[in-house]
């Protein structure tokens, strides 16, 4: 059970009544953690507004994205994020084997460019200055370094929403499914 108590939209502030209806637009249909952050009209507005770009600008693929989002998330066991992000890892074609086995040495199906993907999620998330020259020179070969910036800042993220999530108890979503199911209408 959430810490907060249920959000009254009514009492917004209209930018920010006016940020959560084109983020719930927008970003997807995550009602409990927006609303939780709909308390901090400017955190709502920047965080979000961010990832909405981020997802525009498609700096990294969806693949290797939900590559780095699920390892991260798998890492410190967030169960919000884990539950948000399995079922968008499968839809873009790794199987449930590979999904059960993304944090082992092994993960059937991943190529060079994945593994990589999935062992700088694992190094941002729990030892971040273990990232070594050759390592970074390693993810230089597929990435820009806007690029590389773009894949740590939402690695780093996850931790973040782990933080938040788990601290004020956001109940876990249940629609992610749906979602999927209507993009691919």
């Amino acid at each position: 059970m959430s810490r907060l108590a249920p959000l009254d939209q009514a009492t917004l502030d209209p930018d920010t009544a006016t940020t959560l209806a084109h983020l719930l637009d927008k970003y997807g249909p995550y009602s409990n953690m927006l609303n939780a952050f709909a308390r901090r009209g400017p955190a709502l507005k920047h965080l979000f507004s961010y990832l909405v770009q981020s997802r525009e600008d498609g700096l990294i693929s969806p693949r290797h994205l939900e590559i780095a989002l699920l390892t991260a998330s798998k890492a410190h066991a967030c169960h919000y994020c884990v539950s948000l992000h399995t079922p968008k890892l499968a839809s873009q074609g790794i199987g449930q084997e590979a999904i059960d086995k993304l944090l082992e040495p092994d993960v059937p199906g991943l190529d060079e460019q994945d593994l990589l993907v999935r062992d700088y999620a694992m190094l941002v998330t729990l030892t971040p200055n273990r990232v070594t020259d050759e390592f970074h020179a390693r993810l230089r070969h597929f990435y820009t370094e806007e690029q590389v910036v773009e894949l740590t800042i939402r690695i780093a993220l996850c931790s973040f929403f782990k933080r938040f999530n788990e601290a004020l108890e956001v109940p876990d979503e249940d629609i992610v499914a749906l979602e999927l199911d209507s993009a691919k209408a």
